[in-house]
């Protein structure tokens, strides 16, 4: 009940019968809490009808309900409260009721609320549950009896709807509704509506998850998809479960008509503080039919994606964490049209355990590592590979003594061990037994020991020593084979006597023979130690200017020379095989170790080679007009050349005389590298490297080899503004300022677009006319731009192969803004693929789409 006194605007309860302080009998039908009331305009008391009327900006409190509106009256008989609108001082209805209880909110026409029976009857009300706007004629609201239960609101011819316009685009029209807030909304028999016209498709019942929370359900249809290839079918349909507050689970599949069919789990998972990731198992089974033949053609692959981070937080002394990325079969270009999926070739995993212990100097990982090429299906697996670091300690530096160290305590040690088992084959064979029955195991021990001296000042002088030790669990075995009754070796030929008739079959020797290598089972070791010493220093010239732009020129000179030894491999690192079925004393020798893991080759030749080298960088400073200041500007980086010099060899002792560098041009937009090689030996007259100096043949020191330069660009439309916008601040007139925020408008639609240019050429030095060649001119563009404020285009790539005449996978896609609705439509002309689609936007009811699409497998090609 109501207190009928309008002093205060709070009207104060009576205390309940049982309370000792209360001599106040008490109502059951009295409310059991304070009731605030108000509004800004007036109020005012009607005794004879026992009801308050409150105008202009009106509210009621009560708990934690709230009702707000232009007028509302009070009847404190019934404990009814009635809420609406009032017109405006331009005669528009304004101050709709506005009713919020807890997390609950609506906005209405006009409603009822009784406080006593927490009931409310509401008038064309609007109510939104996550993203879904309910519209209702009529609603009925209750209001849970107790705390912890459920409110529930019963609405009576509802539109169900995403969009958010005062008059929906779209929704679901049911005759009865039954809504539980942060649950779910259930309706009865309903059809789909457009622009207020229905359309001819019914449901005879729904449910619709509302809750914020994560609950398990059905997973509508990505795409609904004609092919002729492979007929009607639904794209990524399946069901969505949580696992606790951490993770959840996707399951998907794709079901096509034909027998073409996928399926697939999707993961992602994260824990505050600790760590998140995702991981994603697909696999395919795409059937087609064969022009021309009855069989089908059938093609399977799988991917297999994961992504790992732990937070730094987690703990500072060890890691987990990386990506693995495997495919087969060129699952991404099979499934998917764009232009990634389609021009990617190269897939690599890497995903590492790191240990780090506190205070000492070493270091333990343990990795996986993986990387597959789509052209050649070659697919390289190390799994699991160990590193142990030692990093670099001075055993004998002493802690006690003061004063300069002694040469002994500059003696640095380090230490690296790696094991690790191999696979290499095709990703068609990943699975085959004889791919894991070839798998390699190895181990490799380095360890190096080195000191720095500074000699006469100026000069750092660094001897070392190298030792590796490479265990392998499997070598090559060498065998010489030859079969007369194989056709590879020798196969029957026909002769023919003169009349015709008669004739002699005859062997004809295809082949003498071959050497062919096999993995043999059983431990072996391969040892290599060298010793080097090397000196370097560096040498400055500057040139100064007091006037003018530039200020001054900085060279910088880092010569170097040393001196490597490594002696030749013992002779038991190889096997004398024959080679000729002919002459069973031809023999030649192979390695027992080529093509194995670690890449190690052992030498009959030792090496005692001196290198030589210098590095040269020219650095400019130059005057800025912009702030005033001197700036460092750097010509050239790096600008080497080098080479060494064998003792050991035989002849052609000097290596080729390389020279590269590189720099940055236009604000480091665009780096421009080369590389060049001139040999000191000439050329015989087959065109291989003569035993003679090229200086005793054709009087020249140095003959050209070959020269490659580089111009690789980088832009987008910020740095070409940067290069030409002028640093000169001036005040701007009216008709600049005009200019200006046209241009900036103009600047916004260029502002998605990048710009990726690789040219490349080699000239090469020949026994005649030099030959050039241009190995890479290719341009290409990604990016979008927003046309209107509702179209908008974008390319995922578009380029052009100058050297092949032709454009590179363009991958074009078109966007129309459409309130609540979308349009796209993305083509792929090399491959003739496109898709067009008219869905909502993405939300509870983005399965409403209309799609239409032609992909890779019904495509005829492209131009």
């Amino acid at each position: 009940m109501f207190s009928d006194s309008l002093d205060m605007d709070t009207l104060v309860v009576p205390q309940p019968l049982h309370d000792p302080k209360s001599a106040i009998t008490m109502s059951p039908d009295s409310l059991d809490d304070v009731v605030e009331y108000g509004s800004v305009d007036s109020n005012y008391l009607d005794n004879r009808e026992h009801k308050v009327h409150l105008f202009g900006d009106a509210y009621v409190r009560y708990k934690d309900l709230s009702l707000k509106a232009a007028y509302i009256v009070v009847d404190l008989d019934s404990s009814i409260a009635t809420a609406q609108g009032l017109p405006d001082s331009l005669g528009n209805m304004a101050g709709f009721p506005e009713f919020n209880m807890g997390e609950e909110s609506f906005t209405a026409k006009q409603m009822r609320y009784n406080f006593v029976t927490r009931k409310g009857i509401i008038y064309e009300v609007l109510t939104q549950e996550g993203d879904l706007h309910i519209h209702g004629e009529k609603s009925k609201f209750v209001a849970g009896a107790n705390p912890g239960d459920d409110d529930v609101a019963y609405n009576y011819r509802t539109l169900i709807t995403t969009c958010d316009h005062p008059n929906p685009h779209f929704g679901i029209r049911a005759a009865k509704v039954k809504t539980v807030p942060d649950k779910l909304a259930v309706i009865g028999s309903s059809n789909l509506e457009l622009f207020g016209v229905p359309a001819p498709v019914w449901l005879p019942f729904g449910f619709y998850p509302i809750s914020e929370s994560r609950t398990a359900g059905l997973i509508l249809p990505r795409d609904y998809e004609r092919s002729e290839q492979w007929g009607l079918g639904l794209r990524d349909i399946g069901y969505y479960f949580p696992m606790g507050d951490w993770a959840d689970v996707r399951l998907l599949a794709d079901i096509y008509f034909n027998g073409t069919w996928g399926a697939g789990i999707v993961t992602n998972y994260a824990q505050k503080y600790k760590f998140k990731g995702n991981l994603a198992l697909r696999y395919s089974k795409r059937v087609s039919e064969i022009p021309g033949d009855y069989r089908n053609q059938v093609e399977k692959s799988f991917s297999v994606r994961l992504t790992h981070s732990q937070d730094v937080k987690a703990n500072p002394y060890q890691t987990l964490g990386g990506s693995i990325n495997i495919q087969s079969n060129n699952f991404e270009s099979l499934n998917y049209n764009d232009a990634q999926s389609a021009l990617t070739n190269t897939y690599t995993s890497n995903f590492n355990y790191s240990r780090t212990f506190p205070g000492k100097p070493y270091a333990l990982t343990a990795a996986f590592n993986h990387s597959q090429n789509t052209q050649s299906h070659v697919v390289t697996i190390n799994v699991p590979e160990l590193n142990f670091r030692l990093n670099r300690i001075y055993p004998f530096k002493s802690t006690r003594r003061p004063g300069p160290d002694k040469w002994y305590e500059k003696i640095a040690f380090q230490y690296a061990g790696n094991t690790t088992a191999q696979i290499i084959t095709t990703d068609t064979m990943l699975f085959d037994s004889d791919t894991w029955k070839n798998m390699q195991y190895g181990a490799q021990h380095r360890a190096d020991a080195s000191m720095n001296i500074n000699v006469a000042k100026y000069f750092n002088l660094t001897p070392s020593i190298n030792y590796s030790e490479t265990w392998f669990f499997k070598t090559q075995d060498n065998e010489f084979v030859f079969d007369p009754d194989d056709m590879d070796f020798v196969r029957d030929d026909t002769i023919y006597y003169p009349d015709g008739m008669d004739y002699i079959i005859v062997k004809d020797t295809l082949s003498n023979g071959e050497v062919v290598s096999t993995l043999k089972p059983g431990f072996d070791v391969f040892r290599r130690v060298s010793g080097s010493v090397n000196m370097n220093t560096q040498i400055f010239s500057t040139l100064q200017f007091k006037k003018g732009w530039l200020r001054g020129i900085r060279y910088v000179m880092k010569p170097s020379i040393g001196f490597t030894f490594s002696p030749a491999s013992p002779s038991s690192y190889y096997q004398d095989v024959q080679v000729d079925v002919l002459y069973p004393d031809s023999t030649m020798a192979f390695s027992r170790f080529d093509d194995l893991m670690y890449s190690v080759r052992p030498t009959t030749v030792g090496n005692a080679n001196i290198s030589y080298g210098f590095t040269n960088i020219f650095e400019a400073k130059y005057y800025s007009k912009k702030d005033s200041t001197e700036k460092k500007l750097k010509l050239f980086d790096n600008i080497s050349v080098g080479g060494t010099y064998n003792i050991e060899a035989e002849y052609n002792k000097f290596s080729p005389l390389a020279i590269s560098g590189n720099t940055r041009l236009f604000k480091g937009i665009t780096t421009f590298s080369i590389g060049a090689a001139y040999s000191f030996y000439g050329l015989d007259e087959d065109g291989r490297l003569s035993r003679d100096f090229y200086v005793s043949t054709d009087n020249k020191l140095l003959r050209f080899d070959n020269l490659r330069i580089r111009f690789s660009t980088r832009i987008s439309f910020k740095d070409i503004k940067s290069i030409f916008t002028s640093g000169t601040a001036t005040v701007p007139t009216r008709e600049e300022n005009t200019y200006r925020d046209q241009r900036s408008r103009f600047e916004e639609l260029l502002t998605g677009f990048n710009i990726n240019h690789e040219f490349g050429a080699v000239r090469v030095g020949m026994d005649g006319p030099d030959v050039t060649m241009v190995t890479t001119n290719s341009i290409n563009m990604t990016g979008g731009m927003k046309l209107t404020p509702n179209w908008s285009i974008f390319f995922g790539n578009i380029g052009y192969d100058f050297i092949s005449r032709r454009i590179t996978y363009p991958d074009i896609g078109l966007a129309r803004d459409l309130h609540c609705w979308q349009m796209s439509f993305n083509w792929q002309p090399t491959r003739g693929t496109y898709a067009f689609n008219i869905n909502v936007k993405p939300g509870t009811f983005d399965f409403l789409k209309v799609p239409y699409k032609r992909g890779n497998y019904d495509a005829s090609g492209g131009f």
